[in-house]
């Protein structure tokens, strides 16, 4: 998943009430809609600990590819061949789930350009009304950004009040300028906001569930440093290939290979596609104690 897509809300409505079925682990109940298929359980209420429970997801190709070359817009997006919105209504459960979201200046930056949708808050009423009955607050959002490069549009300003960015420039021009506009800014030290900064933070707040919805880099540090707790992956069915592309995890070796438990699995087949094209829904535990 990890979209940034720009599928309107609307979309997830219809497609909350597909059928989906479970393949693993086998039981007798195998077929499920997916109106709530990710809202259980409530990830901040069983999360009993004064740690935060962090997850994550991504949609890639069978081959690997969560991004490839994009020529009209000269960067690497999701492909539209991999996408679905089934998977997307999936992808903004996971959303409601969270007390805190994480992204990066990519993605703001995508954001202004119009490349990227809004998915910084829910504007499903059925996820809205689930939230208030969950008497889930509303989200913070952390932006992890060494440049502060990123512009401040209309739709970053409504948000102001939510944001926090974490950052390693030393430029107080640019610094000045987020503060004025009423964004928070800490300031850490180093060349990158890393996963270590990154915890350390959150867990001076109160965060129980935290959503990352930026790109693949803090993702792979999260697993190198053995801090994510759930992998949300979605593998669309098909072969891209393309030479600039990229993965969830990237050419360096991991300093510790990282075990994967498979906790539940399913497929869906959109059978209005020509292709029929399917999708398989993974979920893993990742944290080794």
């Amino acid at each position: 998943m990890n979209y940034i897509t720009k599928y309107q809300s609307n979309y997830i409505i219809e497609f909350m009430n597909q059928i989906i079925s479970k393949i693993y682990p086998q039981c007798k109940k195998s077929l499920y809609k997916a109106n709530n298929l990710y809202l259980k359980p409530i990830l901040s209420k069983v999360n009993k600990t004064n740690k935060p429970y962090y997850f994550a997801n991504f949609l890639s190709s069978f081959d690997g590819r969560i991004a490839t070359y994009d020529k009209n817009h000269s960067c690497l997006l999701t492909p539209e061949r991999i996408k679905s919105k089934i998977d997307y209504s999936l992808f903004c459960q996971l959303h409601a789930q969270s007390d805190c979201l994480v992204t990066n200046t990519a993605y703001l930056k995508g954001l202004n350009k119009g490349y990227y949708g809004n998915i910084l808050s829910i504007k499903n009423t059925i996820l809205k009304k689930w939230r208030d009955k969950n008497n889930l607050k509303t989200q913070d959002i952390i932006v992890l950004s060494n440049s502060l490069s990123f512009p401040i549009n209309k739709s970053i300003e409504l948000l102001r009040e939510r944001i926090t960015v974490l950052t390693t420039s030393r430029d107080d021009k640019k610094i000045q300028r987020l503060r004025k506009k009423g964004i928070k800014v800490i300031k850490c030290r180093g060349k990158n906001v890393s996963a270590k900064k990154l915890n350390q933070y959150i867990i001076t707040k109160t965060y129980k569930a935290v959503y990352f919805i930026a790109g693949p880099t803090i993702v792979e540090q999260m697993i190198c440093e053995n801090l994510l707790d759930k992998l949300y992956y979605s593998t669309s069915i098909c072969i891209m290939g393309s030479g600039n592309y990229d993965k969830l995890i990237r050419g360096k070796f991991l300093k510790k290979s990282r075990g994967l438990e498979l906790i539940e699995m399913y497929i869906h087949t959109n059978k209005n596609s020509k292709l029929k094209q399917q999708t398989l829904f993974q979920v893993f535990n990742l944290r080794e104690k």
